[in-house]
């Protein structure tokens, strides 16, 4: 087996810099087959993985060493040019970012050394559920791994992404924190909207939404559980739907948000499905693995699909 590893050094605050210098002394102790490929801009490693994809490589796996952001785009690079399932290059995954949620959810190990040996020790791929989402105002598809969400959520990580006190709580391994302190700054500012879904052949109207996620798994932020029984061996879609009604009950949302609990709540719908459509009628924040889609209307239809991962999740 050949490993095509992708590198972006300045993941996690560059934390990914170190991470990588661990593995590569490892592969060449052991006399691993790699070729490696550093990221230099934004977006890069969705390019080199579209030029891998263009290469119909066989016997070799891609490497991403980086975050959740990383892992993201070299996904949806690969899948640009995989038209045909049985043909899909396997990906396997170092977590070096802030967040790392793939990561938990999956079950790959933070330690560099151990998530590198759940590589090596595969024998086969595992095919893995993602998500497939399609927008239709501006014409977008593409995939995830592990959430989209507008409202709430999103507006916190347009906040955090502006990062000069994100760098220096990260850094003091205080990223929950710094998500926490934006979150409160949210619930004063975010305002509710309409949001229509549709599932399972019924149509409901929401008239004060404020928490929409649709996830593949139960992690969102730095670690957080929006949907505690997410499972990501499940091929449905989990998505939670929350309306901002008066401050008491709003505080209430928000401490079973934190706790991991909000899809138990009266005050939360919560959605299991294997296709979920809905619409807003105002412009909202989005986000999709941790990164920003802007503030805009959004016509999205979400599903699940599968693609391998050539990593041996721990049990």
């Amino acid at each position: 087996m050949h490993y095509e590893i992708i590198v972006n050094e300045n993941a996690g605050n560059g934390n990914a810099k170190n991470v990588w210098s661990t593995v590569q002394s490892l592969l060449d102790q052991l006399q691993v087959s790699y070729s490696v490929h550093l990221t230099n801009h934004p977006q890069h490693e969705s390019y080199i993985a579209n030029k891998l994809a263009a290469r119909n490589l066989t016997n070799t796996v891609i490497v991403v060493v980086g975050g959740d952001g990383t892992l993201h785009n070299t996904l949806n690079g690969l899948q640009e040019r995989q038209v045909d399932n049985d043909q899909q290059i396997p990906l396997a995954y170092i977590p070096a970012g802030s967040s790392n949620n793939f990561a938990r959810g999956y079950g790959i190990s933070m330690k560099p050394a151990h998530a590198l040996q759940q590589i090596l020790s595969a024998d086969h791929a595992y095919q893995t559920n993602i998500g497939k989402y399609t927008e239709a105002i501006k014409n977008e598809h593409g995939y995830f791994l592990n959430n989209i969400g507008i409202g709430f959520d999103a507006a916190i990580i347009s906040r955090s992404n502006h990062p000069s006190a994100k760098k220096r709580l990260n850094r003091a391994h205080l990223g929950r924190f710094a998500y926490l302190r934006k979150a409160i700054g949210v619930i004063y500012d975010q305002q509710p909207f309409s949001l229509m879904v549709q599932a399972n052949g019924h149509r409901d109207a929401y008239g004060r939404a404020f928490i929409v996620v649709a996830t593949n798994h139960p992690f969102i932020g730095d670690g957080f559980q929006v949907i505690d029984t997410a499972r990501i061996t499940d091929p449905a879609i989990d998505m939670v739907v929350s309306e901002r009604k008066n401050w008491l009950q709003t505080l209430w949302v928000i401490r079973a948000f934190a706790r991991g609990k909000l899809s138990h709540s009266k005050w939360a719908r919560h959605y299991h499905v294997h296709k979920i459509h809905y619409t807003t009628t105002s412009l909202e924040f989005g986000q999709i693995d941790g990164e920003e889609m802007g503030n805009r209307f959004f016509d999205l239809t979400v599903s699940s699909t599968k693609y391998p991962f050539y990593q041996v999740p721990e049990q």
